[in-house]
């Protein structure tokens, strides 16, 4: 992990919490999810809201990089300040889904289909990923838990 993932969680209800193994080798500043042989996974896109599947929930996000069948440490809560992975160029105050690269954020096309998890706070710019280098599929930014 070369971006900072936790900026600040202000003293909100944030935990950091091993919830399981990883099931594959996963970058921090992921959305997680638990998948049902237990193992930690990035997640999918959200599933749009119909009387089938509801909204797709994300345990939170990967605070440092999971090799598969190690340990995880995921940052739960809502009120907090993070860099997450992002598809895409971000605007200030945008709601975010979960897209469908797994793990990563977009723009929210629309609210009342998708689960709103994040608020961007800053632009989004390119980070490091876990190689240690920058380029332009290293896109994060800064957002609110929501």
């Amino acid at each position: 992990m070369a971006t900072e993932i936790l900026v600040n969680d202000g003293g909100a209800p944030a935990r950091i919490m091993n919830l399981g193994a990883a099931n594959a080798d996963i970058e921090a500043g992921l959305f997680v999810d638990i998948n049902s042989a237990g193992k930690i996974i990035a997640c999918a896109d959200d599933a749009e809201l119909d009387a089938d599947s509801g909204h797709k929930k994300a345990l939170g996000v990967l605070f440092v990089d999971a090799v598969s069948g190690a340990p995880t440490s995921i940052i739960t809560g809502k009120g907090i300040v993070v860099n997450v992975q992002v598809t895409e160029d971000i605007p200030i105050g945008s709601e975010l889904t979960l897209s469908g690269t797994a793990g990563k954020l977009e723009v929210t096309a629309d609210s009342g289909q998708h689960n709103v998890v994040a608020i961007g706070l800053a632009a989004s710019f390119v980070g490091y990923g876990s190689d240690g280098t920058a380029d332009a599929t290293d896109s994060w930014c800064k957002v609110l838990l929501v």
